[in-house]
């Protein structure tokens, strides 16, 4: 028989250890500060060690509570993804795919037509969120993201590649100056994300300082700096995958230059098991049938 801690104290203690705090714990697991600290003390002493030096707002995880939270981590998510697929085999035609938004929103949307859905024939369950995960997927089958992650229950595999370089609307570009001449950078709003890596990058190719930039926006998310680009208010960096239709359709123009390869590319994150489903088979190939394509264009 397995002699296992309570498992209602491992939640308590999984949770108070990545939220740094018992409050914060007790509101993600709907009971009372009370409650998470008498479980965190009763796992204490039964393992007779301390996990937590405790502060008075927070808690900070001791040694032994570190080695702890990674294994009891890895453990809960093992049995949150498995649990959770064993809930949808009723449906087993349901394939989640979990997504970073910038690529959900500018590169998979439009290749969601009536056709490709026939052709699929399963219920797709899109889940986007704006950062890439870090951690566990829940009850995802197959997830799509910007730069590497390791994930418990989950194996990384390259999916696509990408470049950066500016992007402008049309009507700016006819306000000029010439594309071909760099002050067409100087007198034109920039548009980025909080970071300023990309213009960074731009101006030190084109022998620019960004100080004499005639202004910046600023978005936190990739798809909106696009959107704000095609909307006429300012130069984006984009990439061949999050502007390829707006590029296509002429919303959008790439200046000539400069191009910069990007530190980074999107993965693709299966579940590390022999035998997947015949849906998410079926899912994961027709993905990375587009991002071939996508590649070759």
């Amino acid at each position: 028989m397995r002699k296992l801690p309570n498992l209602n104290a491992l939640r308590a203690f999984d949770a108070a250890a990545r939220q740094g705090s018992f409050a914060r714990a007790a509101d993600e697991l709907g009971v009372s500060h009370a409650a998470v600290s008498r479980q965190v003390r009763n796992l204490e002493s039964e393992l007779g060690v301390a996990l937590f030096e405790r502060h008075a707002r927070h808690v900070v995880l001791t040694g032994e509570g570190s080695l702890l939270a990674r294994t009891v981590a890895d453990s809960l998510s093992a049995l949150e993804i498995d649990t959770g697929r064993l809930r949808r085999r009723v449906g087993r035609r349901t394939v989640v795919l979990d997504i970073e938004s910038d690529l959900a929103t500018r590169w998979l949307m439009p290749l969601l037509t009536e056709a490709a859905l026939v052709e699929l024939n399963v219920h797709l369950d899109i889940r986007v969120r704006p950062d890439p995960p870090r951690a566990v997927l829940g009850d995802a089958d197959l997830a799509l993201t910007w730069g590497p992650a390791q994930c418990t229950g989950f194996r990384t595999e390259p999916f696509l590649d990408f470049d950066g370089f500016p992007v402008a609307a049309p009507a700016l570009i006819e306000k000029g100056p010439a594309l071909d001449d760099p002050a067409f950078f100087l007198v034109h709003r920039l548009i980025h994300e909080r970071g300023i890596f990309w213009w960074r990058r731009c101006f030190e190719a084109l022998g620019l300082s960004l100080d004499d930039a005639a202004g910046h926006l600023y978005f936190n998310r990739s798809h909106l700096c696009v959107d704000a680009a095609m909307r006429g208010i300012g130069i984006a960096i984009g990439d061949d995958v999050i502007c390829h239709e707006a590029l296509r359709s002429g919303t959008l123009v790439r200046l000539p230059e400069p191009v910069m390869a990007s530190r980074e590319r999107y993965f693709m994150l299966v579940p590390d098991t022999r035998h997947l489903s015949q849906p998410v088979r079926r899912v994961r190939d027709w993905l990375i049938a587009q991002a071939g394509r996508h590649e070759r264009r």
